[in-house]
């Protein structure tokens, strides 16, 4: 993980994720997952590119799994994005979440 994406549990969720006055991006991920692996550095890099403007967080799926429930995510990693409380825009998730796509999705919610 960088200075730009932190780890949140479901404990901090409402805080960190509803209640934010930020977009946020949420990455449900998994230990010993290749995709989630492969995915961290893109992630982390359109964190740094939206530092200030959106939030990124990662949750490890396993260990928070009513949340993980609630939400309906079943695999990881699975992407999720958050404004003013509520999910918008499409989920992604599985081998091939592309860099730009993570950085369309979030200048769709800043209404870039």
């Amino acid at each position: 993980m960088s200075e730009f994406v932190h780890e949140i549990t479901q404990g901090d969720f409402d805080a960190k994720v509803t209640a934010s006055g930020l977009p946020v991006v949420l990455d449900f991920f998994s230990t010993e997952c290749p995709p989630c692996e492969a995915l961290a550095p893109k992630f982390d890099a359109v964190a740094e590119q939206f530092a200030g403007k959106a939030r990124f967080f990662k949750i490890f799926r396993q260990g928070n799994k009513d949340l993980a429930k609630r939400l309906g995510v079943t695999g990881s990693p699975t992407l999720l994005f958050f404004k003013s409380g509520k999910e918008l825009g499409e989920r992604m998730s599985g081998e091939e979440i592309k860099r730009s796509a993570i950085k369309a999705q979030v200048e769709s919610l800043l209404g870039a």
